[in-house]
């Protein structure tokens, strides 16, 4: 026998380090060649033009340049670009929505109040409602004990 009682083993202790996913650089960052733009786990982000993939599935760049992400046949691209890539095309989107957002605020703001009134007269219906449930199940608590007291008489008849 061992003079000294040895410890339990744990089932915990086995958690992971974190592989630190997820995108390395921004949008419009430079990079050298051989940068990494995308560390991920499958193709989330595929490489566009001037990118390579790594064999687990890192994207890198292959040229100096700067980073852009592109939306195309509803796939993300990671390309590089010698030149700063323009935004026109976000800007333009980004005015077109902005304007007609401020007369749609305003008729948002006018049915709430609307629909506040209407579920006011519903919620006091309902509370009427549950107050003869209340009443049906203390009704029912007086039943059982009829029930209990029965049962042991027929024990008593059988006995006998």
């Amino acid at each position: 026998m061992s003079a000294v009682k040895s410890g339990g083993s744990s089932s915990n202790g086995r958690e992971s380090h974190s592989k630190r996913l997820g995108a390395k650089l921004g949008d419009g960052q430079f990079t050298l060649a051989g940068g990494i733009i995308y560390r991920q786990r499958g193709t989330k982000i595929h490489p566009g033009n001037n990118a390579g993939r790594g064999n687990d599935d890192t994207i890198f760049a292959l040229i100096d340049g700067f980073v852009k992400y592109e939306k195309r046949r509803n796939r993300t691209y990671a390309s590089v670009y010698a030149e700063k890539p323009t935004h026109s095309k976000q800007t333009t989107k980004t005015t077109a929505k902005a304007a007609p957002a401020k007369p749609a605020a305003k008729a948002t703001a006018t049915k709430p109040a609307a629909k506040k009134a209407t579920t006011a007269k519903p919620a006091a219906k309902a509370t009427a409602a549950k107050k003869p449930a209340a009443k049906k199940a203390t009704t029912a608590k007086p039943a059982a004990k009829a029930t209990a007291a029965k049962k042991p008489a027929a024990k008593k008849a059988t006995a006998k």
